[in-house]
């Protein structure tokens, strides 16, 4: 797995190529308590899955602890989103529930300037 980081219109934004699996798992989460630690002032970051050709349960989680890991640090004030165009990787968010959980968008064009999302209204509910 190769991992990398820029910023685009104020995300940081961390690019996975490669795979993401049990065995790289822990690795990811490494490097975003790396990247947050050099940049407290963070708040959003968006995880580009585009060259990323495979991912498992492990994968997930570890998505799912990047969550948890800046909403920990950053509070209602952060947010994670992920690119994923359409294929494998992309169904399997899908099909996961995660891509109800985390807002997933097709470019990277499109993830930073969408508006700021919850889980209530990205599952059909209310926004707070």
């Amino acid at each position: 797995m190769f991992l990398a980081s820029h910023w685009e219109n104020g995300w940081a934004v961390t690019e996975i190529k490669g795979a993401l699996d049990t065995t790289t798992a822990r690795e990811l989460c490494d490097y975003v308590v790396a990247v947050t630690a050099k940049h407290r002032h963070l708040l959003n970051l968006i995880v580009d899955l585009s060259e990323l050709t495979w991912a498992d349960t492990g994968g997930l989680a570890a998505l799912m602890s990047v969550r948890a890991m800046l909403e920990e640090d950053q509070g209602e004030q952060g947010e994670l989103r992920m690119v994923c165009p359409e294929g494998r990787v992309e169904r399997l968010l899908r099909d996961s529930g995660l891509a109800k959980a985390l807002p997933v968008y097709p470019s990277l064009e499109a993830a930073p300037t969408a508006p700021r999302t919850t889980v209530a209204n990205r599952m059909g509910g209310a926004p707070p």
